[in-house]
């Protein structure tokens, strides 16, 4: 199995592999595992602010070149296993966020907070994308992008649609642990092992990716507001259960309004600004929907 490193580290703005934009090609069917440096890539120590330290510079997770992947095709990203360092950090902050940050060390499986506070990990993949097809001032869409869902986690699988020839796949951002909505403006920033699986994906009638688990599948939407992202996926699960359950836009609309979980991606928005005025803030959410849903052949009421 083929195993893409974080070392070793560029040597300085100059290093030749910083000129290398493709970091490798990734056959159909092949199970590699890429490292992924943590957050800022700062040094994840405790006692160190990382974002007040001399970046190590890591390589990135990517981009990859899918070979076979053209234009217009979708491909299947399947989440196998995800690991995390032994140190990351996260902002002790919201609404009262400040410049420094907060080492949190993981031991045995548990995220330490103090004074004596521990959590078990949970680790996700806050960015997952295959290349936009031009210059795009949004950070997720039909592309993927920084979406921060925690559904993208070990044993998902994340279609997302090429907008490049090869598709260039792209991952980072892992958290040992998030809470829905990325309230602070990080989760558990993490250095990251990812062993996962790249495949042709049957597609869907969506613009932008699904996230499928053993339950569920989830579409995603982004926007400058909650109702912007919500109304955007909201469009996307109402032209996906169309298509897989063989229904009219209005009874799928039926069900997605009445069943589906809405969830936050990255909620925070303009939350941590702390009253300075910002551009391009945005949020991004996901829409449910369970896989028990079923139809049963009968109509209700026919006979």
């Amino acid at each position: 199995m083929r195993r893409f490193t974080r070392t070793p580290y560029y040597t300085g703005p100059d290093d030749p592999a910083r000129q290398e934009k493709i970091r490798g090609t990734l056959q159909l069917g092949e199970t590699v595992v890429i490292e992924t440096p943590g957050g800022a890539d700062g040094d994840l120590k405790p006692g160190v602010v990382p974002e007040m330290t001399t970046p190590r510079g890591s390589r990135p997770g990517g981009p990859f070149l899918i070979d076979g992947i053209g234009v217009g095709d979708w491909v299947a990203i399947h989440i196998i296993e995800v690991e995390v360092g032994p140190y990351g950090y996260y902002n002790n902050g919201g609404p009262f966020r400040g410049s420094l940050r907060s080492v949190a060390p993981v031991q045995d499986g548990f995220v330490h907070f103090p004074p004596d506070f521990v959590v078990p990990v949970r680790p996700m993949i806050g960015v997952l994308q295959l290349a936009p097809a031009a210059s795009n001032p949004y950070p997720a869409w039909n592309h993927g992008g920084n979406m921060d869902f925690n559904s993208i986690r070990a044993g998902s699988t994340v279609h997302i649609r090429a907008q490049q020839p090869g598709g260039l796949l792209y991952l980072g951002d892992v958290h040992a642990r998030m809470g829905d909505g990325e309230l602070t403006g990080t989760g558990i920033e993490i250095d990251s092992i990812i062993t996962l699986r790249v495949d042709r994906s049957p597609g869907f009638p969506t613009g932008g990716p699904v996230v499928e688990t053993a339950d569920e599948l989830l579409t995603a939407g982004v926007g400058a507001t909650w109702e912007e992202a919500v109304k955007v996926a909201w469009t996307e699960m109402v032209g996906l259960l169309a298509f897989l359950y063989d229904t009219t836009v209005e009874h799928a609309n039926l069900i997605v309004g009445t069943l589906a979980d809405a969830r936050p991606g990255c909620a925070v928005g303009t939350l941590n600004n702390r009253g300075f005025a910002q551009t391009g803030t945005y949020v991004t959410c996901q829409l449910a929907m369970t896989k028990a849903l079923r139809r049963t052949g009968a109509e209700k009421g026919a006979g």
